[in-house]
């Protein structure tokens, strides 16, 4: 039996064994029906840049310790090291504009992991008020964008042709304020920039 099941014991895969080849004979197999069997990108808005990204290290101090017995008859794992927190780094990247990155934040001491959750804490907010204060940029169009806005006949963020009934806007990007294209006015709602 191939079956692309997992299964947590022996008894629930010999149940499995039991119901799936007295309902199916064999592996059961669907395939997609005619005309869905192409796989398409569905989440634009996951293309996009993220404004702010934090690079973080963990530093622990390992400490040599007595293991459990052995049990041959059961699957453990031994452990042989007791880790213990003492430090961390993290450092903010801005990817769009330099000056709102920060300098690297080092700390060394006791309670590593609770400042650590303390100083993300604060770190986010800060990144979500520069988003709120800065990042929110009117639509920059040249002659050219404009030109090349009127002549479009698809979104570019779908890649979908016009209908007479769609809705075209021109989608920007609210942290540079440059034009990207012509787009839907639904698939522009969807690249929303998330301060998540």
């Amino acid at each position: 039996m191939h079956c692309l099941q997992c299964f947590s014991s022996e008894d629930v895969l010999n149940n499995h064994k039991t119901n799936c080849i007295s309902i199916n004979g064999k592996q059961a197999i669907k395939m997609p029906d005619e005309g869905e069997n192409i796989l398409k990108f569905k989440n634009p808005h996951k293309q996009l840049k993220v404004p702010f990204v934090i690079y973080a290290d963990f530093e622990a101090i390992t400490e040599k310790i007595q293991g459990g017995q052995q049990n041959n008859d059961k699957s453990d794992t031994e452990a042989y090291q007791k880790h213990t927190d003492c430090g961390y780094a993290y450092k903010i990247e801005c990817c769009y504009d330099d000056q709102y990155s920060k300098q690297l934040e080092l700390y060394r001491g006791e309670n590593a992991v609770y400042k650590f959750m303390q100083s993300m804490t604060d770190e986010v907010k800060w990144c979500k008020q520069t988003m709120r204060k800065h990042f929110n940029k009117p639509l920059k169009m040249t002659t050219e964008d404009e030109a090349n806005f009127q002549k479009a006949v698809k979104c570019n963020i779908c890649n979908k042709h016009y209908t007479k009934e769609d809705t075209r806007v021109r989608d920007h990007c609210h942290i540079t304020g440059k034009f990207r294209g012509s787009a839907h006015d639904y698939c522009n709602l969807k690249l929303k920039n998330q301060t998540r």
